[in-house]
């Protein structure tokens, strides 16, 4: 029997750059952190209980309890980022990289029928809104060091809880995008914990070799040189530049 669930999806920016005997550690790693800021968010016991929770391989999709929802929205997202920031420097020590991509719907879900879980038009809307290039862009024009999850939400989870002010968070601290992925096409909003900017890489060439000082014409004469238009001198018994000589009268 289907029932209005609060849907959570997650995937790993770049998880394939990881070379195969690490991927399922850093499978285990997502479901670790995903754990941990549920636990810190007071979503410990429905994160632990849900009967909906699938590998996507590169992420995991769950189905929560519906009444989930506004904590998924706030303090979720923070706690999510404190947890893959505080892990940052041991899972550089392992040479894992772990940064997530979220997004939030709600939506009538069957998480009880054995042979076909989670089938539904909802856990499909969800998917699609993690495949968005908004999302994707979010970490990918963010500094790695700073910005370790980005989020973003459906309308239909949007709304009622944000607009309505069932959270913390104000509309201000959201983006609203417009989502295109094969058939499906509404606006979603955009919300990361800890935003930055990707730092600017240094130019690998050699530095620029200043241009050459243009000739004004002047004479060069044993290492002195004399400038000016139409420059004279006369130097010992070397004459340089146009050395005229008018007669007196």
């Amino acid at each position: 029997m289907e029932q209005f669930r609060a849907l959570l999806v997650v995937d790993a920016e770049k998880f394939s750059a990881h070379p195969d005997k690490k991927l399922p550690d850093v499978h285990l790693e997502i479901r670790r952190v995903l754990g941990k800021a549920c636990q810190a968010s007071g979503l410990g016991e429905a994160w632990e209980n849900a009967q909906f929770k699938e590998s996507t391989g590169d992420g995991v999709l769950a189905a929560l309890p519906h009444e989930s929802s506004a904590a998924l929205i706030d303090p979720f997202p923070r706690r999510l980022q404190d947890a893959l920031h505080d892990a940052a420097p041991e899972f550089r020590a392992r040479e894992l990289r772990l940064r997530l991509r979220v997004a939030l719907h709600v939506g009538l879900v069957d998480d009880e029928r054995l042979d076909a879980p989670g089938i539904s038009t909802a856990t499909v809307d969800v998917n699609r809104l993690l495949d968005s290039d908004p999302l994707r862009d979010a970490l990918e024009h963010s500094d790695p060091r700073v910005t370790f999850a980005a989020f973003l939400l459906s309308e239909e989870i949007f709304r009622p809880y944000v607009l309505g002010e069932w959270t913390s968070l104000r509309e201000s601290q959201f983006t609203e995008v417009a989502v295109k992925v094969k058939q499906y096409a509404r606006p979603a909003y955009l919300y990361v914990p800890v935003p930055s900017v990707k730092p600017v890489e240094p130019s690998a060439g050699p530095p620029e070799e200043a241009p050459p000082r243009p000739s004004t014409g002047g004479a060069n004469i044993s290492g002195v040189t004399f400038s000016g238009d139409g420059a004279q001198a006369a130097f010992g018994n070397t004459v340089g530049g146009d050395l005229r000589q008018g007669r007196s009268s």
